[in-house]
């Protein structure tokens, strides 16, 4: 029974901890994707091609994973490529060479609804056809509808995020606040305040974006109080961008740019030019707004720079767009025309029908303005054209105002009395559903600029409440606290010293070798566990090669004597300590900086005088073998790897003293000092992640083989 219990409790351990992995690669998706990008490629090598699922697991072995950990590791490389934030030559069609892999190598449901997720991403991206990519996420969703598992359920939040955003692009608003909705309540079910955040933030967005601006307030708020309990700084960037875009909208304009400036330091320590670009363009049509079209100017310029450099070419295109609505409204109607044209052909060469209408629509009143009739036609007949396809009445009704008035001048008549009926009858129509629809009086917007206000007050009380709530419960902990103290410490101070003594006498006896009763093994692990501040400059193995077995040969007095003055020779070599392993063997933890040459010329002069007649080779790793810090490596695994450098320096032969170092570069991976160790070095070495120095002849050096490896191979194929 007791067994059982156990298997459950680690069957739920492992469950929760895979399901937090996988919340977290995503939150880092969004957070970092360019840092997770480099990551992923560090990890790997690329291209894998295959065209089988057994000649990937082939590649999955060679690389040191599993099929499913490649797998993944190739269905998080694809979206990454289709993510803005990658600048990446080929990206796209490297991106369509790994759904060609993912479609051979997925076998399971999940597979297939990532793989139609990632096709309809990659449409979108590639093509910016947003029709043609919402029947892929549909289908991804229904593919794993039942699911449950947290993998499934990431899954169908991405779907839901992606559809709301796409649908709102495309002016569909019912369907995107469908969606958006289901992205809400698919991140409630995840239990994440991250997601939630995220979803209350969409939806916030899509409602600013119709104007109903308490809906979008009450959404913000939201977002921006679950944003305060984390250490996110994209999200709460995105938030003060977002905030901006709101309170720009309710005319307060100095807290707008407040927040869009601080957005746009924030996403510039993030390295984020494409959301950086977003806040130079909020701040533009704040000052646009406020009929300051000059500095407006200024900032879309700055923001075109930003897109340029970013290579964002949907983005060039609004801003050339913007840059000619400024230009007109500053009275230049020449430049505005040839910025409006710029954009108008980027967007007919994207097929961006959504952004193609409005650009058509002010060329049509910028050449309407200049009288240039021919022109203004056109271009009022496409957005007529497209207002029709996309079902959008008021620019229907501003592209037969432009036609009309350049019909007349251009003397067609009969046509521009027919579209004069239509102009006619669609405006009764939109009187009609205005008639219908609540008047929008300055009372309401000051109700809502109250609300934000309210809602910021609330927040920042509702956090007052919860630090006060904190520091009681502290208090009474810590009075409660101090009462058993002060009780249990008389009694504990009279066992202090007994267990000190004792504890210290132990933690001495461990840490020797137990037949010489010299610091050992276990010393030197605990002094490279206990070094936090002043940590070793590198660490070695010295082997006195001819006195391996000199405990049999001396026997155990006289080689303990004679191993406690190799030690103590060593030791005075450097600026450390010297510990022995097993006769002969000593490792070492040196203080000073000392290449490793000098170091082992020292040892061999010193040994030479005191116990001559033996070659020594050594086994030298530069601390630390990682450089970044995050990254912690056991003392088991400095050791390890020493040794395996040990070993190589003793295949040079005996001719004379040798030495191996290894020092791992840069952009190496942590994954190459994971377990089996000698496997993971070995490719490393191959791979070229880590460095190897000798005094002798790299080409002799005979690399150990981690002797399980043939049949490790062998049963994960089976």
């Amino acid at each position: 029974m007791r067994t059982i219990l156990i298997t459950i409790t680690l069957f739920l351990f492992s469950t929760l901890a895979y399901a937090q992995e996988h919340k977290a690669i995503e939150i880092k998706f969004r957070e970092a994707p360019i840092q997770l990008f480099e990551e992923v490629i560090a990890s790997v090598s690329l291209p894998i091609e295959a065209k089988s699922t057994s000649e990937f697991s082939k590649i999955s072995n060679e690389q040191g994973y599993t099929v499913e950990e490649l797998k993944q590791k190739m269905q998080l490389l694809a979206r990454l490529y289709l993510d803005t934030s990658i600048k990446e030559k080929s990206k796209y069609t490297k991106a369509e060479s790994l759904l060609k892999l993912l479609e051979v190598i997925g076998t399971t449901t999940y597979d297939q609804a990532y793989l139609q997720m990632l096709t309809g991403r990659y449409i979108a991206r590639s093509t910016r056809d947003y029709k043609k990519a919402i029947p892929y996420y549909e289908q991804s969703i229904n593919t794993i509808l039942p699911e449950q598992d947290t993998e499934s359920q990431l899954l169908k939040l991405l779907n839901y995020d992606n559809l709301g955003n796409i649908h709102r692009i495309i002016r569909q608003d019912k369907p995107a606040l469908v969606y958006l909705t289901k992205y809400r309540e698919m991140a409630y079910q995840l239990r994440d305040d991250y997601f939630i955040a995220q979803a209350e933030s969409s939806l916030g967005n899509y409602y600013n974006k119709l104007n109903q601006l308490t809906e979008a307030v009450q959404h913000y708020s939201e977002a921006l109080r679950l944003s305060n309990r984390q250490d996110r700084p994209f999200l709460k960037a995105d938030l003060q961008l977002q905030l901006a875009r709101v309170y720009r909208e309710l005319e307060f304009w100095d807290d707008a740019l407040q927040y869009a400036h601080e957005a746009a330091q924030a996403f510039e320590k993030l390295e984020k030019n494409g959301y950086r670009s977003n806040c130079m363009t909020v701040i533009a049509m704040i000052h646009a707004n406020q009929g300051q079209w000059n500095q407006a100017i200024d900032y879309y310029l700055n923001a075109q720079q930003l897109d340029l450099k970013n290579q964002n070419v949907t983005a060039q295109a609004l801003n050339f767009h913007n840059l000619g609505e400024a230009y007109f409204n500053s009275g230049n109607s020449v430049t505005a025309l040839d910025f409006l044209l710029k954009s108008n052909a980027l967007f007919v060469e994207r097929k961006s029908k959504h952004y193609q209408v409005y650009s058509d629509l002010l060329i049509a009143q910028v050449t309407v303005a200049d009288k240039k009739w021919e022109l203004a036609n056109k271009h009022a007949t496409s957005a007529l054209s497209i207002a029709e396809a996309l079902s959008l009445r008021q620019e229907q009704i501003e592209a037969l105002k432009y036609s009309v008035m350049a019909l007349r001048e251009l003397k067609v008549y009969d046509k521009a009395f027919d579209l004069t009926d239509k102009l006619i009858a669609l405006s009764q129509m939109e009187q009609e559903k205005v008639a219908t629809k609540p008047s929008y009086t300055p009372s309401i917007l000051a109700e809502q600029k109250l609300k934000l206000k309210l809602n910021q007050i609330k927040t920042e009380q509702g956090q007052l409440n919860e630090q006060l709530e904190r520091s009681r419960i502290i208090l009474i902990t810590v009075m409660i606290a101090a009462i058993f103290i002060s009780l249990f410490s008389f009694n504990q101070w009279r066992m202090r010293e007994i267990l000190s003594t004792e504890l210290a006498h132990a933690n001495e006896t461990n840490n020797l070798e137990p037949i010489s009763s010299l610091p050992g093994y276990r010393g030197f692990i605990e002094e490279l566990n206990t070094h936090q501040t002043d940590k070793p400059t590198a660490i070695a193995l010295i082997s006195l090669t001819s006195h391996m077995n000199n405990d049999i040969y001396q026997g155990l007095e006289e080689n303990s004597r004679v191993s406690k003055i190799q030690m103590d020779t060593i030791s005075g070599c450097f600026s450390g300590k010297a510990f022995l392993v097993r006769p002969g063997l000593f490792a070492i933890s040196v203080k000073e900086p000392i290449q490793a040459g000098l170091l082992l010329e020292k040892c061999s002069k010193a040994i030479d005088k005191v116990n001559g007649g033996t070659s020594i080779h050594m086994g030298y790793l530069p601390m630390p073998l990682l450089t970044d810090p995050q990254i912690k490596l056991t003392p088991q695994t400095h050791f390890g790897a020493a040794q395996m450098t040990l070993a190589a320096a003793l295949s040079l032969g005996t001719d004379k003293d040798y030495f191996v170092t290894l020092k791992a570069l840069n952009f190496a991976p942590s994954a190459i000092f994971s377990t089996p160790l000698y496997l993971h070095l070995e490719k490393g070495i191959v791979r070229g992640l880590l460095k190897v120095e000798t005094n002798g002849d790299k080409k002799q050096i005979l690399w150990p083989k981690w002797e399980s490896d043939q049949q490790f191979q062998h049963s994960e194929i089976n």
